[in-house]
């Protein structure tokens, strides 16, 4: 059975300004997108979470009787709502874009109009597809919890994703038809497979997922990164090229041939090794905010801008036994959403300024505070170019 590993371990440790956008024109287009190596290491500088925000915008979740959260890692937003997993009981919770509680439900089970597992899920128009994990279809509900249909997938791949009328699929280094070896498959709106991309020769040292998507929204592309693999590519019009290396050089276990040739001494050294095994890149515009793991726990966070391939290490600490609970979600252009525990709000403020936190409307730090549910951060860090 494969191994699941949720937010690649670290989830388990843990509207801007006209001037702003403006910024935000500027990175873009100072941002290439030919291919780019940016060497990295395991030891870099490191500087306080807090330092590294320019601002930040905030929105409380509502705490309600059926609406208590325990976090927020996945996340779709479409006609006003937001709808998003939370826990590992098979939770769906929709909220208004104001973070009003709307609803919530449960669908999963052994059923035919249940899910094994939510792997992933999205919105399109009024309806919510939900990506069992467990079985590789894509389920389909109305924002009740009422199933409206199945698609069942030609191949089965480990993580899908909506793209240009259809889905791509990560197969996760599972052959095709027991010899095909591609990783990024094609699909049609009914999970036909189209075309295979990315060829491989070398199957995974042993099965492992991660609950984390391998493939993210960048502008009206997506972007693609194996769950052993250093490069990020570009999915555009159906054709895959190489975007981004990020190079840990012999840091990174990996690149050691023999591990990848015995998949028992790979999981000995996961361990032993303190070599970077397994890493999470959110990439931006101009920055990428990065996690990578050197054992089954320890989790470092980087901070890397595109352009000069500059980078430091993220503190985020609040005091000498707690870390803030900082996970981030998604980029939207060069502002990154992130969840953030509503009790060290205040605390964050502080160091950051109160002049550099605003509030989306119907949100107060007072409201907040007053409930035990996970804020929502969009968040603009300087620039260290």
């Amino acid at each position: 059975m494969k191994r699941i590993f949720p937010a690649l371990l670290a989830a388990a440790l843990f509207t801007a300004c006209g001037s702003q956008n403006e910024n935000i024109t500027e990175e873009k287009s100072q941002t290439s997108d030919e291919f780019k190596v940016i060497p990295l290491s395991m030891e870099s500088e490191k500087r306080k979470l807090s330092e590294m925000i320019e601002s930040v915008e905030i929105m409380g979740l509502e705490e309600t009787d059926e609406g208590l959260l325990s976090g927020v890692y996945n996340f779709s937003q479409a006609n006003d709502r937001l709808v998003f997993p939370s826990g590992s009981e098979g939770d769906v919770f929709i909220y208004s874009n104001e973070g009003k509680f709307i609803s919530t439900f449960n669908r999963e089970g052994d059923g035919p109009e249940e899910y094994g597992r939510i792997q992933h899920l999205w919105i399109k128009k009024d309806t919510l597809f939900i990506h069992d994990g467990q079985r590789g279809n894509i389920n389909k509900y109305d924002f009740e919890g009422k199933y409206l249909g199945q698609i069942k997938p030609s191949v089965k791949s480990a993580h899908l994703y909506p793209y240009n009328g259809g889905y791509v699929g990560d197969m996760n280094g599972i052959p095709i038809n027991d010899s095909l070896k591609f990783n990024i498959v094609f699909y049609d709106d009914q999970l036909r497979l189209q075309e295979m991309k990315n060829p491989y020769k070398d199957v995974i040292p042993f099965p492992i997922e991660s609950s984390l998507n391998s493939m993210a929204a960048y502008g009206d592309d997506l972007l693609y990164k194996g769950i052993f693999g250093d490069t990020i590519f570009l999915i555009h019009n159906n054709t895959t090229k190489p975007l981004l290396k990020l190079d840990f050089g012999s840091e990174y276990l990996w690149n050691d041939e023999t591990m990848r040739a015995d998949g028992q001494k790979a999981m000995g050294s996961i361990q032993e090794s303190g070599k970077v095994w397994i890493f999470n890149p959110k990439v931006g515009n101009s920055k990428i905010y990065l996690n990578f793991n050197t054992s089954f726990s320890e989790a470092i966070w980087l901070l890397i801008d595109r352009n000069s391939g500059n980078y430091y290490q993220i503190d985020t600490k609040k005091n000498v036994e707690e870390n803030y609970a900082f996970v981030p979600i998604k980029w939207d252009e060069d502002v990154l959403l992130a969840s953030f525990n509503s009790y060290d709000l205040a605390e964050l403020i502080k160091e950051i300024g109160t002049e550099n936190a605003t509030f989306k409307k119907g949100s107060t730090l007072e409201s907040i505070e007053s409930s035990e549910n996970p804020v929502l951060l969009w968040v603009k860090f300087k620039d260290f170019n």
